[in-house]
């Protein structure tokens, strides 16, 4: 399956590293944080069916949370070999609104 990010998804994941780099002043923990997008990423890939189903103005998109204390949320679409991934959020961000704006790139 091919990975096709929003443009801004790079701008979510930089913001949240900095933000918690700014937080906790340990850039090890952003570095964690990282890792976990990446690994929640690579699971979606992996069988990107168990996500949430969304309604509304994200119909036809899921949301999967993971992470330590499943804090990331990850708003994507799988279609056909692509998975299109709209969003990457953190902590309490409000993904809901933000991934309705976004929903409807790429396809």
């Amino acid at each position: 399956m091919r990975l096709v990010r929003h443009p801004l998804v790079e701008q979510d994941i930089r913001a949240l590293a900095e933000h918690i780099l700014t937080v906790s002043g340990d850039p090890a923990a952003a570095l964690r944080r990282l890792d976990e997008i990446d690994a929640l990423i690579a699971a979606i890939l992996q069988n990107p069916d168990l996500g949430t189903r969304l309604d509304g103005a994200l119909h036809g998109w899921r949301v999967r949370h993971g992470g330590q204390g499943r804090a990331l949320s990850i708003v994507y679409r799988a279609q056909g070999d692509r998975l299109f991934v709209a969003l990457v959020a953190f902590g309490g961000q409000d993904w809901l609104t933000r991934g309705a704006a976004r929903g409807g790139f790429g396809g």
